[in-house]
């Protein structure tokens, strides 16, 4: 009895030590694991071809859209250095204590491993070029370029409507409706609607979420119709929507053989207090450069909402090929160049990527309160000259540039 009294005495201990290593084992397994799955090395798994599809289903979907024109894609991961483990593992026995190998980046705490930007590019939805913002800039304007110039057709479109910079403002919330679906192709509706809801959330617009639409219209037990825009306006009520954005796919056509495709659509967005409406869209195009409708959806896509945004003050007429990112630093708020598009004005004047734009035309960016009070000081028309104050490292420039006209207008 005593003897095995003993053993139990003497198992006890070992049995702690062991759940105590297990423990451990798991706890810096979790820091551990993020990095691993967050790590640059999954990027090893692209490969030239490869469809959008194929991209989300080897990395996963990207942490950011940073840039979306109806034909150039670009995506932001957010992705830790390929070493980043072996930082965690090691720093693990140190920073457990508070955390560090359970929560990341705790263990970041000693070590200079962060978690750094890497762009995909793609072009009509094919993959093109990828790796970290300044390391691909030349193969991004070789992406930019592909398939020679005016290789591809400008879609026609049209759009007008009573809302102006002094009206936008009453509609600080947006919610776009699942479209019609063209004849024969189910499903289209919900894949433009789609479209149509990033490309608003680009102009800065605020837009109900797709999963709080469906939980109303489950609850209250809406079929919504597109010949009678009612019930889409009692939904656009209960969610909390100003103004509501509905419309149809009229084409969605495919042909292989000659590898072509075809695709028309249109859009209306509504007062949805009083039924009025804001602004009437369409456009279509024919596309003899590729066997991708989705594409063409989104450069008409593009191209309509293009116009709402000029007519609503939201964008200039001109451009001067600049991908640019509010921040701030300080409590000053400024502009971050991350992208330039090849000939155009910014890059002509000598704008670099990650130059800091503190000022439009003289007034400062720091104070400003949202990205579009950003925009709209920068905003101009084409043939208007922008002047930019500009830090870079230590020191301070001034740069003026002629915008170009915008595409779509």
């Amino acid at each position: 009895m005593q003897s095995t009294w003993s053993r139990i005495v003497w198992i006890v201990p070992v049995l702690r030590v062991a759940a105590a290593m297990a423990l451990t084992t798991v706890v810096m397994g979790c820091g551990v694991g993020y990095t691993i799955i967050k790590s640059e090395a999954k990027l090893d798994r692209l490969a030239v071809p490869m469809t959008k599809a194929q991209v989300i289903d080897q990395i996963g979907h990207p942490d950011r859209v940073v840039r979306d024109d109806g034909r150039m894609l670009i995506w932001e991961y957010s992705l830790t250095a390929r070493n980043q483990w072996l930082y965690e593992l090691g720093f693990c026995p140190f920073s457990v204590w508070i955390g560090g190998c359970l929560l990341y980046p705790f263990t970041n705490l000693w070590s200079d491993q962060r978690e750094y930007p890497h762009h995909v590019v793609l072009i009509d939805n094919e993959l093109c070029a990828w790796g970290q913002p300044s390391a691909i800039m030349q193969r991004r304007r070789v992406c930019a370029t592909a398939g020679g110039a005016g290789g591809r057709p400008e879609p026609v479109v049209s759009g007008k409507g009573p809302i102006d910079s002094g009206t936008i403002g009453q509609y600080r919330t947006m919610a776009v409706m699942v479209f019609e679906d063209a004849a024969g192709a189910p499903g289209t509706g919900s894949r433009v609607a789609g479209i149509v809801t990033t490309l608003m959330l680009d102009l800065d617009m605020n837009m109900v979420e797709r999963a709080q639409l469906d939980d109303v219209l489950q609850e209250q037990i809406i079929q919504l119709t597109h010949a009678d825009d009612t019930n889409a306006l009692e939904v656009g009520k209960l969610v909390g929507a100003e103004a509501i954005v509905v419309g149809e796919v009229q084409q969605w056509e495919r042909r292989q053989q000659e590898r072509t495709n075809s695709v028309s659509l249109s859009l209306r967005m509504i007062d949805v207090e009083t039924g009025r409406l804001l602004f009437s869209g369409q456009g279509h195009l024919t596309d003899p450069t590729n066997d991708n409708p989705e594409s063409s959806a989104r450069l008409i896509t593009h191209r309509i909402l293009t116009l709402f945004a000029a007519q609503a003050g939201l964008l200039g007429s001109g451009h001067i090929g600049v991908n640019w990112v509010l921040q701030e630093e300080r409590g000053a708020k400024f502009y971050l160049v991350r992208e330039l598009r090849s000939g155009l004005p910014a890059e002509k004047a000598g704008l670099k990527v990650g130059d800091h734009v503190l000022a439009c035309n003289g007034a400062p960016l720091s104070g400003v309160k949202t990205d579009r009070d950003a925009k709209r000081l920068c905003r101009v028309d084409v043939g208007q000259t922008l002047q930019l104050d500009v830090m870079r490292a230590d020191r301070s420039l001034e740069m003026r540039m002629t915008a170009e006209k915008r595409p779509g207008l």
